[in-house]
């Protein structure tokens, strides 16, 4: 087994544990949509985060050109994989006793919490592209950070700005950016 494969595979079950708190509470939505109030901007960030965690599982495969992978490599895509899930599982209403029912409630309870976790993501991804990009030659790993200024700017101003239409918009800028960058980046797999 090539040292990729294997890296990959332990990085692909922490992605599909994080991937089903998110698929996992919109099931929980459609079964509960009659005691449900929704909010557009939760369920955006919802949405963001999981074609974000969804795009960066992609990426792992530039890792495939990679012949060693020292413990220090490994640690700091464990540290992104693990603060992925976190924004996943934070992102997620439990349905609980029917506490998360009312969504713009725990949007508006919750949203600093879990926006606050997409940018500490962001920072250790950053941190990761840089590593990528030098240590190992994935120039576009480096190329990849240009697309997180408007992911920042968008997450700032969700965390900071209360009013709807940043709530909405913010989340907006990351599915786009989330559509673009597979687009950009990874057309095909060769």
């Amino acid at each position: 087994m090539h040292p990729f494969e294997f890296i990959l595979l332990f990085f692909s079950f922490i992605y599909t544990v994080a991937l089903t708190h998110i698929l996992f509470a919109a099931t929980r939505m459609i079964r509960h949509r009659r005691q449900l109030v929704y909010s557009w901007p939760h369920a955006l960030w919802m949405a963001g985060v999981f074609l974000l965690m969804s795009v960066n599982w992609l990426s792992l495969w530039d890792l495939r050109t990679v012949a060693r992978f020292d413990l220090e490599v490994i640690a700091s895509n464990f540290i992104v994989v693990i603060s992925q899930y976190f924004l996943a599982a934070l992102v997620s209403p439990d349905f609980e006793d029917g506490e998360d029912y009312d969504l713009q409630a725990f949007h508006r309870r919750e949203r600093r919490t879990y926006i606050g976790a997409f940018l500490a993501s962001g920072v250790v991804g950053i941190a990761l592209n840089f590593e990528g990009a030098l240590r190992y030659g994935l120039t576009s790993w480096g190329q990849q950070n240009l697309i997180m200024i408007p992911l920042w700017a968008a997450g700032l101003a969700a965390f900071f700005v209360d009013r709807r239409w940043v709530q909405i918009a913010a989340p907006l800028v990351v599915i786009g950016m989330m559509i673009a960058y597979p687009i950009i980046f990874y057309p095909v797999l060769n």
